[in-house]
């Protein structure tokens, strides 16, 4: 791929790696908070159970925020030199994204048997 001076140029210099970065660093934020308030909530109905999804759910926040950060120095780092190794793939995040969603799910059931 050439640049505007006939230069190689590996990828944009846009900053697509970054917002992408930044967004997960804010996925894993929410969920830490949401997690901490449902410790909250749960612990007076669920107890012990309830505090311990609440951990659960701070460490995979915390996880998400730890992981992005080291996906987003790895992509920076092979698409600024000319390393054109495979991109690390996205199953992680992928994975991530299904144990919120169950959560969510849980919660919403729990939400609906309490009325």
């Amino acid at each position: 791929m050439s640049g505007p001076g006939g230069s190689r140029s590996v990828f944009d210099p846009g900053l697509q790696v970054e917002r992408t970065a930044l967004s997960w660093q804010r996925t894993g934020l929410s969920i830490v908070v949401g997690s901490l308030v449902g410790i909250r909530v749960l612990a007076p109905v669920a107890g012990w159970w309830g505090v311990a999804a609440g951990v659960a759910g701070a460490l995979l926040g915390v996880f998400v925020v730890v992981r992005s950060s080291i996906r987003h120095r790895v992509i920076h780092e092979r698409l600024t030199s000319d390393d054109l190794a495979q991109l690390p793939g996205a199953g992680v995040m992928a994975v991530v994204a299904a144990a919120v969603l169950l959560a969510a799910l849980v919660a919403l059931g729990f939400v609906l048997l309490q009325r």
